[in-house]
């Protein structure tokens, strides 16, 4: 029996775990992007695609709390559809996952970092937390050179999302800050007389 209806019915993480116990094709559709199509089966995820593009599981991560927090993506659940070999996460670890990080990311949500904004490590003392530590210490060679949550994403194998929490959580304790914005260039020769000329005006 199929299932269909709108995530401002019912939580992303609570339609996984509905699916625990069926086989078929979650489709997640929202505006003009392309569908989100997840196969499950066995209680596990399956090959993830976005239109005709394969998601990796960082990827699929991403697109499904970006959904999360935009509520109003559509759903359909069809079963017996079959789009490959189902070898993913368990649906209840990845319910549990997004469910978790949804809460923490939500109420930050506009305090979030730039993605491409960088920070610089200047203290090395760990968090005191179990959960993030092992990130902290994965990404501290990054952070010594300067990186930016997009690159943190990539070196940690985390959603950009993640990643940008990550970095807030670092800057509130003191561990990174924000590098200066580049200064703008200023005009030189010929253009320097122009530009005062034309804020003189």
């Amino acid at each position: 029996m199929g299932i269909w209806g709108s995530l401002n019915e019912i939580a992303l993480p609570e339609l996984l775990l509905m699916l625990e116990d069926r086989n078929g094709v979650l489709t997640l559709r929202e505006g003009r992007r392309p569908a989100v199509s997840l196969e499950v089966a066995q209680g596990r995820a399956g090959r993830a695609l976005e239109g005709r593009r394969p998601l990796s599981r960082v990827e699929l991560e991403e697109r499904l709390l970006n959904l999360m927090i935009e509520s109003r993506a559509s759903f359909g659940f069809y079963p017996n559809d079959r789009m490959g070999p189902v070898v993913g996460p368990k649906l209840r670890s990845l319910a549990l996952k997004l469910s978790t990080l949804f809460d923490e990311i939500q109420p930050a949500l506009h305090q979030l970092p730039n993605p491409r904004a960088r920070f610089h490590l200047i203290s090395a003392k760990l968090l005191g937390n179990v959960r993030w530590d092992p990130l902290f210490l994965k990404a501290m060679d990054a952070l010594e050179k300067g990186a930016s949550a997009e690159e943190l994403a990539e070196v940690l194998g985390v959603p950009r999302l993640e990643a940008r929490y990550f970095l807030l959580l670092l800057s509130r304790a003191r561990r990174v800050r924000p590098e200066p914005a580049a200064a703008p260039a200023r005009p030189k020769g010929v253009s320097r007389i122009f530009a005062r000329i034309l804020a003189e005006a």
